[in-house]
């Protein structure tokens, strides 16, 4: 699995951080492939830290 972390203007609901997003890439054994969309807060301290946001499943080429 693999992540990449992309900033955002957004601000956290809970604590009022600063908010970015994150993409978790998984492919399986078969070759299909996932990518979860998630809200991460930049403060680590937050009650709620991740939230999920959508789950896509790109085409293979």
């Amino acid at each position: 699995m693999s992540s990449t972390h992309t900033k955002t203007q957004r601000k956290c609901q809970t604590c009022g951080a600063p908010l970015y997003i994150r993409r978790d890439i998984t492919e399986s054994e078969t070759g299909l492939g996932r990518v979860d969309i998630m809200l991460v807060c930049r403060d680590e301290a937050c009650t709620q830290p991740v939230r999920h946001l959508r789950t896509e499943h790109p085409q293979p080429a």
